[in-house]
């Protein structure tokens, strides 16, 4: 799963993408403040939604999750609720596995660390 994410390139073009509209949006912004007598009425407008649009990208995108989330019938919370269930499932058939294959009940790959378990806080 990790291979298939090495080598996507959407994350680099989007990136690159809001770096460009940044830039452009200053460009303009900087040109209109420093030289009014030959710049155009429309260079702060352009200027504010190119450098405002990775804040509306990433609005439009928090909305879009939020609605997708309602859409199947489940609120956010129940989401991840179900999630760790399939976790805790998935742990039990794991065990159930173990113990079929005679290892003593205990799988040597699931909770055999002999580290005593802290919390990161106290540890720091």
């Amino acid at each position: 799963m990790e291979d298939e994410k090495e080598g996507d390139i959407r994350v680099p073009l989007v990136f690159s993408f809001f770096c460009l509209c940044v830039t452009a949006g200053g460009a303009f912004l900087i040109f209109y403040v420093f030289v009014p007598s030959s710049s155009r009425p429309w260079y702060p407008v352009a200027a504010f939604i190119l450098i405002g649009s990775p804040w509306i990208f990433w609005l439009l995108t928090y909305l879009y999750s939020c609605i997708k989330g309602y859409r199947r019938g489940a609120a956010p919370a129940d989401v991840r609720q179900i999630s760790r269930r399939q976790t805790t499932m998935n742990t039990t058939s794991a065990a159930m596995q173990s113990s079929r294959r005679g290892g003593g009940g205990a799988d040597p790959y699931v909770g055999s660390s002999k580290e005593p378990e802290m919390p990161l806080t106290s540890s720091v």
